[in-house]
């Protein structure tokens, strides 16, 4: 092989194999020679390459390869490899590989950046799987926005936890709605609720985590998986490969293992071999799960007050005889996915009241004092003999005695609040409460007390709406 040639695929899909030599100039230069000692770990017949392996090799070899070049050349090539490079290229990749590995991200083309990360599947430049990872995830946040990274990243970090044998918890997760999105015939990508701002984009993420524990939980009750609703059983292992679609070459000796993922996918290695435990799904998987990406916007959007869609149990005729068979009509699947998500926005919602004990006790302390002194003075007014001036304590019942045993603050909030019953924007009433230096929930409870004591009975409900009970409006 001639040292001064230089191996340049170019040209149309079908002339990608063909090697052209291209002369390169002189040898002096160290970093010509390092290039061509990379590529001579090829074989003088490139018909012969295993291309994932001499990737592999070639990748180690340029490991702690550094560069500087001032230049770009622009490169696209599907499933790029160093064997098809150029010298400008190769020098393109490493100058822009050392400014990735120091924490800063420039634009690039697409094929460095999927060369790079080829090179991160196999942890090449990373003292581990978790190093390794990590890179992974770095790219992922500065390159995914612009290039289709999604449609490939989020397969490849299921695979790097099961290859490397890593805690499925322990980085970057699998997109579970991506994963779900996928297989549905409805893209809640393209929702005008999804897409509106980020907010409800990730709304919609915590409800369909809801909705989909809750299924969950629906068929443990039932001694199902969640995933017997979607496939057919009589499941049987067969071939699989890591790192599908990508330049990877399994460099790493697999100890025997069995790998169950929390999505329910069952991978087996024994003697270096993977397989995967397949089940063929029933024809109206994709229709299904259609319906509960659906059913979770359908319910967000309500409890959003964004404009409501539908999801139409209708739509799950071909499912119907089979979920009814299992114990899980699709009415109870939608039924479950609307409590969960209602139990989700009321702990949302939740009000939490935090009490620092230390004020509190201080309160008690003041309380107890003023009690004292307040029996103190009552003893001395009595010994004073002024017996008339005493106010007697109100002993008055009903709804009279109701109006008269409340404050000047409950008493003006029972005005606004009765004419107005039912209230269901809570703005007003919420607002005077906070001008009287009082929570609305207190407020409310202090005059059902009172209520309670005149006429034995609460006199006001407060839920979304706030309410006089119908006994009690017209008295």
């Amino acid at each position: 092989m001639d040292i001064f040639a230089e191996i340049e695929m170019e040209g149309s899909p079908q002339k990608e194999n063909t090697p052209k030599p291209q002369l390169i100039g002189g040898g002096a230069d160290p970093i010509r020679q390092r290039f061509y000692d990379m590529r001579s770990m090829a074989s003088d017949n490139p018909y012969t390459w295993n291309e994932a392996r001499l990737f592999y090799k070639q990748a180690k070899f340029m490991e702690d390869f550094a560069d500087d070049y001032e230049s770009h050349a622009e490169f696209s090539l599907h499933s790029p490899c160093f064997q098809r490079m150029g010298y400008e290229r190769l020098r393109t990749y490493f100058t822009w590989r050392t400014i990735v590995r120091r924490g800063n991200f420039p634009d690039t083309n697409l094929s460095y950046i999927f060369l790079y990360i080829y090179e991160l599947l196999a942890c090449i430049g990373a003292s581990g799987p978790a190093e390794a990872l990590a890179g992974l995830v770095r790219v992922q946040n500065a390159y995914a926005e612009k290039y289709a990274l999604n449609e490939y990243l989020p397969m490849w970090f299921k695979d790097f936890h099961i290859y490397y044998d890593l805690p499925q918890e322990s980085s970057e997760p699998e997109n579970e709605l991506f994963t779900w999105n996928k297989l549905s015939a409805y893209d809640i990508e393209k929702s005008k609720f999804f897409t509106s701002n980020e907010k409800n984009a990730s709304l919609y993420k915590d409800c369909f985590t809801a909705a989909i524990n809750a299924l969950n939980t629906l068929c443990a009750e039932k001694n199902l998986r969640l995933k017997d609703l979607f496939v057919l059983t009589g499941s049987q292992y067969v071939p699989w490969q890591p790192f599908r679609r990508a330049v990877f070459h399994p460099w790493l000796r697999q100890e025997d293992r069995k790998v169950e993922l929390p999505c329910g996918e069952i991978y087996l290695c024994k003697n270096d071999r993977w397989t995967t435990l397949y089940s063929a799904p029933y024809a109206h998987r994709k229709d299904l799960i259609s319906f509960i990406i659906k059913k979770v916007e359908s319910v967000t959007r309500q409890k959003s007050d964004f404009k409501k869609i539908t999801a139409d149990t209708s739509s799950l005729q071909k499912a119907s005889s089979v979920l009814n068979s299992l114990g899980i009509p699709p009415a109870l699947i939608s039924a479950t996915i609307e409590s969960a998500i209602s139990n989700y926005f009321a702990e949302k919602n939740r009000i939490i009241v935090n009490v620092n004990r230390k004020n509190l006790e201080k309160i008690r302390v003041e309380s107890e004092d003023i009690t004292d002194k307040l029996i103190v003075e009552e003893i001395q007014f009595v010994e004073s003999g002024d017996l008339d001036k005493t106010a007697p304590a109100r002993t008055d019942t009903g709804f009279e005695g109701f109006l008269a045993s409340l404050s000047e603050t409950e008493s003006a909030a029972f005005e606004i609040i009765r004419p107005n019953s039912p209230i269901s924007d809570l703005s007003e009433i919420k607002a005077f409460a906070n001008s009287k230096g009082i929570m609305l929930e207190i407020l409310i409870d202090n005059i059902n007390e009172k209520a309670m004591d005149t006429i034995g009975d609460n006199i006001l409900e407060l839920t979304d709406v706030l309410m006089v009970y119908d006994e009690y409006l017209n008295i």
